[in-house]
Formats: C-alpha cells, structure tokens, sequence
C-alpha cells in the first residue's frame, strides 16, 4: 500500500505540472506590418502557449483559416502567415490561434499598412506646393526623396521623420524644391529612407512625373 500511495502521487503531480492545465497565452504582434503588393506582405511570427500537447490548432487571419499547426509536448505552437492586403491606408487585423476540438483560443491584434506615397493634387505645375504622404517607412530614421532624371539623381531633399506605428508622414512642399525649372521629360522620385541615393535600394517607392513646359502667358495689356 506504501508503495501504491507513492506511485499514485507521483500520477496526480505529473497530471498538475501538465501544459494542458497552463495559461493560455499569446505573444504581442509589432505595431504595424507593411505590404507592397499582393505578392509582397511582411511576415508575422505567431508563438502561442497553454494548448494541449500534441492537438493541432488552426491560425487565423481576420477570421479566414490561413495555416494548421501541431502543438509540442509544452504546450506551445509556432507558425508564420502573411499579413492581410490592403489597398491603401492602414488598418486593424486579427490573428486568432484555435484549438481544434476544443474552446481553447487566443487573440492577438495589429495593424497593417500600406506601403506608398502619394501626391495631392495628382496634377500640378513644377513650382506648385503639393502635399506628400507617405506610409510603411519603419525605419528610424528620416524619409529622403530623390529625384531622377535620365538614370541620374539630380537633387536629394530631407521629407519628414516617419511617425506612428505605421512609419506615416504628411508633408506639404513645392513639388520640385528647384532654383530652376527642371528639365522637360520623365522624372522619377523614388523615396526611402536612405541619404545616398541607390537604384538598387530593397526598400521604395518610386513616383513617375511628366514634366512638360508651361504655355507662354500673354504679355500684360
């Protein structure tokens, strides 16, 4: 009976130490996550804990079943799925990990941006002021905007420092910072967040401008 009594706790203890009885719990997303296109979402990592060893749980993004994972002998589960498109702008997006089988879940909740810059108005004269705004520079440090002309940088100007969890700025300046009126042909600005200018630069956004040249105004009468 001794012997029974021992072999019998050492069962209870072993069932009271098991992950299945653990807090369910899920580690914090980053802020913001970026895509370019459909084919270009930053990754999110999912680590998750307190399942029962050895169950599969499904990952979910907004509510949609993205990927199946098994459940280790801890507990715990790991896995990797795209953040959700958009087409512009940011917003908020879930991911749930469930349990299959069972009510065992967990939520975590971020953002997801995307990563442009856009002109307004959309049409301008060289020396006009427009607005720029940018999102998905994460980077800290400032956004640089070069212009391009024939394959070479002309001009590189300091635009903002991103701000947010989203790297967003909003800055209102003339369209072309130019003591002369530049060249008629095609412009690129290509924007990042590098002082140098680099044409191979993994990560920018580049904006196409037609500069033609203004009509002559009719001499004051």
């Amino acid at each position: 009976m001794f012997l029974r009594s021992i072999l019998l706790g050492a069962a209870v203890a072993v069932l009271s130490t098991s992950p299945a009885s653990a807090q369910l719990s899920i580690e914090p997303l980053h802020p913001c996550y970026v895509v370019a296109r459909e084919d270009q979402r930053e990754l999110v990592s999912v680590k998750a804990g307190g399942f029962t060893p050895l169950k599969k749980v499904d990952i979910f993004v907004d509510d949609i079943r993205v990927d199946t994972a098994d459940v280790l002998y801890n507990g715990t589960v790991e896995g990797t799925v795209q953040a959700p498109y958009v087409d512009a702008d940011q917003r908020d997006f879930t991911v749930r990990v469930a349990e299959q089988e069972s009510s065992n879940s967990v939520t975590a909740v971020s953002k997801v941006t995307k990563f442009s810059v856009t002109q307004t108005p959309k049409s301008a004269r060289t020396d006009d002021r427009v607005r720029f705004r940018g999102r998905g520079f994460m980077a800290p440090t400032y956004v640089w905007a070069h212009y391009v002309f024939n394959g070479r940088s002309r001009k590189t100007v300091q635009v903002a420092y991103p701000a947010g969890p989203c790297g967003t700025f909003d800055q209102r300046r003339l369209q072309f910072p130019f003591k002369k009126r530049p060249e008629r042909g095609s412009w690129t600005i290509q924007f990042d967040q590098q002082l140098k200018y680099d044409p191979m630069a993994p990560t920018k956004v580049l904006m196409t401008i037609k500069v033609r040249r203004a009509p002559k105004r009719s001499p004051a009468r």
